[in-house]
């Protein structure tokens, strides 16, 4: 649907500043992505990709529809109604099991898995898993009664019978999600989910003749920063950008390779430093001779270091880069550096012991040899469930009766909240009787005195 992406961030009170977004606390960042889903609806409807869509008659067939479920249920809700309600597979790019709550019938587990939007290490204390607890339901809950009634109403206007669109979310067949247990922290999963981590990985393509002639004539090695795609270099600004080059200047044995978004720079760029607005990241890493990764710590970027065994330097900025940065390190395969203040001492140190300490690639040459030990690759794994799908279009025998429950329900707080009002009878009545046996002896003995 054209334009959609764009037009988000151009909304009246939509923030669109990933540095800013990095300083919300995780209640605000679901609710925000919430609100994505709901104004990116009204958005969709309006698009001509999604008229021409409609323009097809009501009798033509499709047989199966995928959508990145990310986005809301705006857009496969109205293409489910359309076209007879054909099978519908849910995909994402994202690993956070906690999304596909609703569609799976999932449970958080609160006090084993940080929260997708949590800043926090796997081993939690008492309170860091009160905090967790409370930002899976609250996740669990925006979509029960704030996502679903907004975009319902939204589809509604324009399809008046259309069937409720939490109803249609939840009749999901699949989820194909970007997860592997060897990636990321582990956590339970319905029959219906899919994991398929790293699919987006292929096969090396040759390098640009600049950049091949820079990486192999590295005699020491190179070293790729990129921040991805929403969080751009260029928007750094000058203070943090002086400081990551200085770092690199000090390290004249290495050849930098920078994803800047921009021609323009704050100082001159040292000799060791090679900018470009584009890099082929996934082919670079794969060269035997990059050494190490700068990254904010995206999902895609860290599978994709993970995989080609190359140790990390995360400036995690928001959302679950900071999950993805926190697992590295725990697994001893990479560092974590502030970029709200980023200081060229700190980065020259992380430089140094990353390429120094020959821990950090053994033990990213391990994780990556687990990870690649699968039966099949990831992308063949999402082709035969696809096709599994197509085979036995009407059957529902993967979903979770759970999808079906109410909210309080699937969590036995119906059971749950009797228990602890029963408890507190039971407890309440020997109390009264000590009270009352306490006065009686206090009113005796003062009669008595009397």
């Amino acid at each position: 649907m054209e334009g959609v992406y764009e037009s988000l961030f151009e909304e009246d009170g939509m923030e669109s500043d990933f540095f800013e977004i990095g300083q919300m606390n995780p209640f605000s960042v679901l609710a925000m992505f919430n609100e994505y889903a709901t104004i990116g609806c009204k958005l969709t409807l309006k698009t001509a990709g999604l008229r021409q869509l409609l323009e097809y008659p009501r009798e033509f067939k499709f047989d199966l529809i995928i959508s990145d479920y990310l986005n809301g249920p705006c857009l496969s809700a109205v293409a489910q109604h359309k076209f007879g309600r054909p099978p519908y597979i849910a995909a994402t790019a994202f690993h956070g099991l906690t999304t596909t709550n609703m569609m799976s019938g999932a449970f958080s587990y609160s006090a084993s898995v940080p929260n997708h939007e949590f800043n926090t290490p796997q081993s939690m204390g008492y309170c860091q898993r009160f905090m967790n607890f409370l930002y899976n339901h609250w996740e669990e809950l925006l979509k029960i009664y704030d996502m679903y009634p907004k975009v319902d109403k939204i589809v509604r206007k324009e399809f008046p019978d259309i069937p409720y669109v939490g109803d249609l979310d939840r009749d999901t067949r699949i989820i194909l999600l970007n997860s592997n247990p060897v990636i990321q922290y582990s956590e339970a999963s319905m029959p219906n989910v899919i994991s398929v981590g790293g699919m987006q990985i292929v096969k090396p393509k040759e390098l640009p003749k600049d950049l091949k002639n820079l990486v192999e004539n590295a005699k020491n090695g190179a070293i790729l920063f990129s921040l991805g795609t929403n969080v751009r270099s260029d928007m750094l600004g000058d203070k943090r950008i002086i400081e990551i080059l200085n770092a690199m200047s000090q390290f004249p044995e290495y050849q930098f390779l920078w994803k800047f978004e921009s021609d323009a720079m704050p100082i001159e760029v040292p000799k060791n430093v090679y900018i470009r607005k584009w890099m082929p990241q996934n082919d670079l890493l794969a060269h035997p001779n990059l050494k190490l990764f700068i990254t904010h710590s995206g999902l895609l970027s860290t599978q994709e270091a993970i995989y080609n065994a190359v140790p990390i330097i995360g400036f995690p900025v928001f959302a679950d880069q900071h999950q993805n940065i926190n697992y590295c390190i725990e697994q001893g395969v990479g560092k974590r550096l502030s970029i709200k203040n980023v200081k060229s001492s700190e980065l020259v140190n992380a430089i140094r012991e990353l390429m120094t300490d020959g821990s950090y690639r053994e033990n990213m040459s391990r994780l990556s040899k687990i990870f690649r030990d699968q039966k099949e690759p990831p992308l063949e794994r999402a082709i035969w469930w696809v096709e599994w799908v197509l085979r036995h279009p009407t059957s529902r025998i993967l979903q979770s009766n759970a999808v079906r429950l109410d909210w309080f329900v699937k969590y036995s707080f119906d059971v749950i909240v009797p228990l602890v009002l029963a408890g507190l009878i039971v407890l309440s009545v020997p109390i009264k009787i000590m009270r009352y046996v306490l006065c009686r002896n206090q009113r005796h003995v003062k009669t008595k005195r009397e």
